[in-house]
């Protein structure tokens, strides 16, 4: 009985996947709003600047949480530290080094860029509303790429998601020019997770993350330069606090939450918490007034909930023996189980749910969160 009951008070991987995410993307949210205060500052360098604070900062951490490398002594010098954190990168496998670089050039440098060249093509919120459609290419290729069922409930709630997004960014028409730096914006946003998943087998979201802004921080300096944007200029100290904030917040903390939760929930169901971030945008943007209150994106706000909500839910099981047993009476008396059957099927069907909501990748949930 206490063990029951134990068990009943323990969060399940699906739970703390849902609140890693959700917190993850309310964090990126709330850049949205705070986003204006870098309209002066060369985009590219500044993004730069982000990445490569973000990778020291948890760098610093993988150095403090890295194992001693020589266990019988009780203090080893920081540079031996930060040689063996060092080593958990260095020593991955070739395929893993490739895929955290592809995350870094497609999911941070290059999205960055296309959503610049972007944005010079058509509206802000023709971008945001295309790469909105994020959940859904989720829900539709993450089970393909871990050769699973594709999961109709959520591919169900990420449309409802991308529905509501379009509606809190507004939809607008946008000239063909434009159309392929959205969709290559999109693939971008999208490889962020995808390219993850395998990586999460080797590695913690901590290293993961990371590698991936240490990687990104010399690829956006070099574009930076190719594209002769200034990168040398002083922030102001508007400046400096927004990208400090973007740096920490948005890509050191929400980045290790979201990898966390992708590695809970897998890459479809995490997707559905994108529909988070632009309702915490919109929220932020109200209560610091650069946004007002608006029936469509009210509703979009609610269908986003409503999708993520519709996405995590289980889908009910052999409905068709329940209905069998509608049509035919006899089997209320003729052939109904035992109370013993009826326990041991409970419980088959508990351990059923189980292994339907743990992916493969939950075997490292015990280290899912910081643990190198």
């Amino acid at each position: 009985m206490n063990l029951a009951r134990s068990r009943s008070r323990t969060p399940s991987s699906t739970t703390l996947g849902a609140t890693t995410c959700a917190a993850g993307m309310t964090i990126v949210g709330t850049s949205i709003a705070i986003a204006p205060s870098l309209e002066g500052y060369p985009v590219l360098a500044g993004q730069g600047w982000r990445y490569l604070l973000a990778g020291l900062i948890l760098m610093a951490v993988l150095v403090a949480r890295t194992p001693s490398p020589v266990p019988d002594r009780a203090t080893v010098s920081p540079l031996r530290r930060i040689r063996a954190a060092t080593a958990t990168l260095t020593g991955v496998t070739l395929g893993t080094a490739i895929r955290l670089t592809a995350i870094a050039a497609t999911g941070l440098a290059a999205f960055n860029w296309l959503l610049i060249e972007g944005t010079r093509h058509a509206d802000p919120a023709f971008m945001a509303a295309v790469v909105g459609a994020a959940p859904l290419v989720l829900a539709l290729l993450g089970p393909l790429a871990g050769g699973h069922r594709i999961r109709l409930g959520t591919a169900a709630g990420s449309a409802v998601v991308v529905t509501g997004i379009v509606l809190v960014h507004g939809a607008t028409a946008a000239p063909l020019v434009a159309w392929p730096y959205a969709i290559a914006f999109l693939a971008c946003e999208a490889a962020f997770t995808l390219l993850a998943v395998p990586v999460l087998k080797e590695l913690t979201p901590l290293q993961l993350s990371t590698g991936t802004c240490l990687i990104a921080a010399p690829m956006l300096a070099v574009v930076s330069v190719v594209t002769q944007e200034s990168g040398l200029q002083a922030p102001t100290a508007t400046e400096a606090l927004a990208l400090l904030y973007m740096a920490v917040g948005t890509t050191a903390v929400a980045f290790l939450l979201w990898y966390s939760g992708v590695a809970r929930l897998g890459a479809d169901r995490a997707g559905l918490f994108i529909g988070v971030m632009p309702i915490s945008g919109y929220l932020a943007g109200v209560a610091i007034g650069s946004s007002t209150w608006a029936i469509p994106a009210l509703a979009g706000v609610l269908l986003c909930g409503a999708g993520i909500a519709l996405g995590l839910r289980q889908s009910p099981r052999h409905p068709a023996r329940s209905a069998d047993c509608l049509k035919d009476p006899a089997h209320s008396t003729r052939g109904a189980p035992s109370p013993a059957e009826t326990l041991e099927s409970t419980d088959s069907q508990r351990e059923e749910d189980r292994r339907d909501d743990e992916r493969p990748d939950d075997r490292h949930q015990q280290r899912v969160l910081l643990d190198p």
